[in-house]
């Protein structure tokens, strides 16, 4: 996989994805008190949560040679907030119950487990207490809805039996979003980034290292070309799926003004993706 672009020139169309990544960033920030919709308002943290990855993961990608992997794996997190948050949006009302329910059944699990870091003098009756206030707990009708969605004896059980595949799949069923985008960057990242967080050999930097072999061995620089384009692609993407998340956003809350701005951002960035990865611009078309 030749790569004709310099060095030098490949650190340009970085900086520039990087502004264009904390823009979309901003305009996140912006959103949230925008967001009136009683539904989305209540799950806005994912929101939130998603703008603190990605400005970690600004950082870390201004460091590109240094902390590849570790892009990687808050790209995957930002890709699945994101995700959920859009999914939430256009799933039943039984897959948004769950969601909101699930922090609750979590708690109620937690709450009857040993904290080694507690001073625990007498171990019977620090056990006793523990299960007195799972009792307690269960006195209240929303912790017993909680348990009776999920599970009063298994305490690991996640939020959703979807899989992100079926999550977007459900995007794409909805039809009001550009959803190709959930599927590239969940396709492009998530089994790269399962490989750096279970610490194998691949995850760890193998890959790089097998491509120099592979593609461009007499290429001194290629590392560090490939290093730079990936993350002029990844931070892209993942502007874009801001963009789609404020497409989402827009059907129910005023952000018209917010979406334009994002709208044209991302268009710049079109021309840039296509220009980074050495491929033919497709005609534009506004959605």
């Amino acid at each position: 996989m030749t790569i004709t672009h310099s060095l030098k020139d490949l650190r340009q169309y970085h900086r520039e994805a990087s502004n264009f990544f904390a823009a979309e960033l901003t305009m996140l920030k912006e959103v949230l008190p925008l967001i009136t919709d009683e539904k989305q308002a209540k799950i806005s943290i994912l929101l939130m949560s998603a703008g603190q990855t990605g400005a970690a993961l600004l950082q870390l990608a201004s460091q590109t040679d240094v902390f590849t992997d570790e892009s990687t794996m808050l790209a995957r997190s930002f890709i699945e907030k994101l995700t959920n948050f859009c999914y939430l949006c256009v799933c039943d009302e039984q897959e948004y119950k769950r969601f909101l329910l699930h922090p609750i059944y979590k708690q109620y699990h937690l709450t009857g487990n040993i904290n080694w870091e507690d001073n625990i003098e007498n171990y019977n009756a620090y056990i006793k207490e523990k299960e007195n206030e799972q009792k307690r707990l269960k006195q209240i009708p929303l912790v017993q809805e909680a348990l009776a969605l999920f599970s009063e004896t298994k305490s690991n059980l996640n939020w959703t039996k979807k899989t992100i595949s079926e999550r977007i799949k459900a995007l794409q069923d909805w039809g009001k979003m550009l959803d190709v985008f959930f599927f590239i960057n969940k396709d492009y990242l998530y089994s790269k980034a399962s490989e750096a967080l279970h610490g194998s050999l691949f995850g760890c930097g193998y890959e790089l290292g097998f491509d120099h072999y592979k593609y461009n061995e007499s290429d001194p620089e290629y590392i560090d070309k490939k290093l730079y384009r990936q993350s002029t692609s990844l931070l892209i993407h993942l502007g874009f799926l801001i963009h789609e998340t404020f497409t989402v956003l827009q059907y129910t809350n005023a952000i018209t003004e917010l979406w334009d701005y994002s709208y044209e951002n991302r268009n710049n960035a079109f021309g840039l993706l296509y220009h980074v990865l050495e491929k033919k611009m497709p005609g534009k078309k506004k959605e």
